[in-house]
């Protein structure tokens, strides 16, 4: 059999021995990827860190002054940060799992815009680990104002998430919203000392009282840290509200403190799953002053009752290492990390009265989460937590929340978002009262709304993302969304009627943020109107629901 005619023979060989030099060529210097060099048992022969400016100058986009100027006065990540937070070293064999986790966790900082681990083989065949970060711009002095709900809450502050280079978050600001005036000193570092701690810690002079928060933990880095500990203390002094129809209902001091010690350890790894079992302690002291009753109309007082909870719990989790890497789902031009594997947690106890409880009380508290991908360019998340614990009259404090998000990507620069959330509590504690308004989701009503014991609460959302951006630093995006809503009400003892509104506008992109911040300056229209409901509601703010 004849492959080529004998005319073409030698022309044929011409034509496909530059073709497969080619290939050949091209098939060379594609590197092979770290699962693939896993499977090789291949092992790691160097290291090289790559810690890039927050301005790119070699993209024409990014290469002008006000690029060059931030560069030459930012201070860029120091190399011990990042080597760190490395889970594997030079020799080690070839683990994709934990160069992975070394990704994501490195993208947690943020002091981060990017980050991610490419292997790069030399003509030895030595496999190099290369690490990629881009600095984003951390030094941030601010002065502004957000508006959601017809409420207004202004402040400045000073914030630099990455102190001298050494990764430091360092905060001062001072907030006034409509309850009270609020500065702020925090300070968290995620290597204490050089080590593998993490501090927390915030302190807030609040125009009426003030509050503290100290913590010192270790937390699980990898599927195989072998374990984790936790040591908390928090407490706050201030005048609590409630509230009804967008009025002050009752006001009264409280006085808050709550301890923690606890930790846990991997008992079982097994084809990315992680078992895991652990105890602490836990303390919690309420104490309330006199209530004010201002226009609480048909709405009954809070159940105020001062209480002293010390007690013992054991716990169980289980972590499956099943990460995916998304683009401009919540964010906007940087990697989402989204788990679909699950993530549960069991915390059961008791407080106990010869630890010096003023009851004996069981309680617990769980969480777990949930991805799937039903389509290629789908994600579907599922979040549920709970807690409450059982006196001597019944549950007491029992809270449960549960939500589902959905996202499509079927067209270019375009993301379909869905959001449904739904809450139930029992018997609360006033700050765990559940309301309905701008807050929680229903932007074009005021805030406090409505108050009760049962909610539910949906969205729906249409993101363009456009190519335009501003230097480098500002991507444009636009908004379209409805939102819908009731609440079992407190008052009346039965279920609200739905409400809903309807809005769009800008969605900006905050292009050296580590997070991936998006700015909202939109506009929503009630559907549903109760006498003295607002026309339409301006909404500004930096938060992101889903």
């Amino acid at each position: 059999m004849e492959i080529f005619p004998e005319r073409g023979h030698g022309q044929g060989s011409a034509v496909w021995l530059p073709v497969f030099l080619a290939g050949s060529l091209l098939a060379a210097q594609v590197p092979p990827t770290w699962e693939e060099l896993e499977a090789r048992q291949a092992r790691i022969a160097g290291i090289d860190l790559r810690i890039g400016d927050v301005f790119d100058p070699e993209l024409p986009q990014e290469n002008h002054w006000i690029g060059r100027m931030a560069n030459a006065l930012h201070i860029q990540t120091r190399e011990q940060v990042v080597r760190r937070e490395l889970l594997f070293k030079l020799g080690d064999p070839v683990n994709a799992r934990l160069i992975h986790e070394t990704e994501r966790n490195l993208r947690t900082f943020r002091f981060f815009k990017d980050a991610q681990i490419d292997p790069q083989v030399d003509e030895a065949g030595a496999v190099h680990a290369v690490v990629r970060t881009r600095d984003a711009w951390t030094l941030k002095g601010s002065a502004g104002f957000t508006q959601v709900g017809g409420q207004r809450d202004f402040g400045f502050s000073l914030h630099e998430a990455n102190l001298l280079g050494f990764g430091k978050d360092l905060i001062l600001a001072h907030e006034k919203t409509p309850e009270r005036s609020i500065d702020t000193v925090q300070y968290r570092d995620r290597q204490i000392l050089g080590t593998q701690w993490t501090l927390d810690s915030r302190y807030q002079v609040l125009s009426d009282g003030k509050t503290r928060f100290l913590e010192l933990a270790k937390p699980y880095r990898g599927l195989e840290t072998p374990w984790s500990m936790t040591f908390q203390a928090w407490s706050s002094e201030a005048i609590e509200s409630v509230y009804n129809l967008e009025q002050t209902a009752y006001t009264f001091p409280s006085r808050q403190e709550s301890a923690l010690a606890e930790g846990s350890m991997t008992t079982a790894v097994l084809d990315g799953r992680a078992l895991r079992l652990g105890g602490g302690l836990d303390l919690r002291q309420s104490r309330y002053g006199p209530i004010q009753t201002l226009a609480a109309g048909s709405l009954p007082a809070p159940w105020l009752q001062d209480r002293l909870l010390r007690g013992l719990h054991g716990s169980w989790s289980l972590f499956e290492d099943r990460f995916r890497t998304f683009r401009d789902l919540a964010g906007m031009t940087h990697s989402e990390d989204y788990n679909l594997g699950w993530e549960a947690n069991l915390s059961v106890g008791s407080y106990l009265r010869a630890m010096g409880s003023s009851v004996s009380a069981p309680f617990f508290r769980f969480s777990a989460a949930k991805g799937w991908t039903p389509g290629a360019d789908s994600l579907l998340l599922l979040r549920a937590k709970g807690a409450a614990r059982h006196e001597t009259d019944g549950w007491q404090a029992a809270s449960l929340n549960l939500s589902v998000t959905a996202y499509h990507q079927g067209f270019r620069s375009q993301t379909q978002a869905a959001y449904l959330q739904v809450d139930a509590v029992h018997r609360p504690e006033p700050e765990s009262y559940l309301y309905l308004g701008g807050l929680e989701g229903l932007r074009g009503y005021g805030n406090h709304l409505l108050l009760g014991d049962r909610r539910w609460l949906a969205s729906l959302e249409e993101r363009l993302n456009t190519s335009y951006d501003w230097l480098g630093i500002l991507r444009l995006g636009f908004v379209v969304y409805a939102d819908g809503g009731a609440i079992h009400r407190s008052d009346t003892g039965r279920w609200s009627r739905t409400y809903a509104d309807v809005g769009g506008g800008l969605r900006l992109g905050n292009l050296k943020s580590s997070v991936g911040r998006v700015f909202l300056l939109t506009i929503a229209y009630p559907l549903v109107r109760d006498p003295g409901t607002e026309h339409h509601q301006f909404v500004i703010s930096d938060l992101v629901k889903f």
